[in-house]
């Protein structure tokens, strides 16, 4: 009897250390994901579009019409925007979502809020992206389905998981000052 006992608290202590180890690998990898997802940000603010991309999936990349079209069409956005002196005063990424296997993939969400300064105030704007990493986490590549539809996303990535999902879109919110 006593030996059953045993072999079952060393079976708790085993799983215990197994959950701890994942809630870890979360963490770690989660600190990753901001880490990549606050350096695709500074590219873009820094209006190198190149930087940019490399942290952007490849097949949204593909389905912009490539890489130097994407670039264009980046700089037609921003390039006015900051000839009217609207700039990008900061941004801040919320915790991912549960990451989760799919396939050969790790992926997840990660919201952000940006912030704008305008002629008359500032205005927050509200984003998620999802990540993908094929490399177990080390980098992450973004999709930003602010303006794109989660059936074409799903269309475009069909490993997407079923796990992942998109908040509903929130609208920005006006501070006049």
């Amino acid at each position: 009897m006593s030996k059953k006992i045993l072999q079952l608290i060393a079976f708790l202590f085993l799983f215990q250390a197994l959950s701890a180890q994942n809630t870890l690998d979360q963490k770690s990898i989660a600190e990753v994901i901001v880490k990549d997802a606050t350096a695709m940000v500074s590219f873009l603010n820094a209006g190198d579009y190149k930087g940019y991309l490399k942290y952007i999936h490849p097949v949204r990349i593909e389905a912009g019409g490539g890489e130097a079209r994407v670039i264009s069409q980046l700089d037609n956005q921003y390039g006015p925007l900051k000839a009217k002196g609207i700039v990008i005063s900061g941004t801040v990424f919320d915790q991912p979502s549960e990451i989760v296997k799919s396939k050969n993939e790790l992926q997840c969400t990660i919201s952000q809020q940006t912030e704008v300064k305008v002629a008359k105030g500032r205005v927050v704007t509200y984003t998620t992206f999802i990540g993908f990493s094929t490399d177990n986490g080390k980098t992450w590549k973004f999709v930003d389905t602010n303006n794109i539809d989660i059936a074409i996303i799903r269309k475009l990535f069909p490993n997407l998981s079923p796990k992942i999902t998109i908040p509903p879109k929130k609208q920005p919110t006006v501070y006049n000052e």
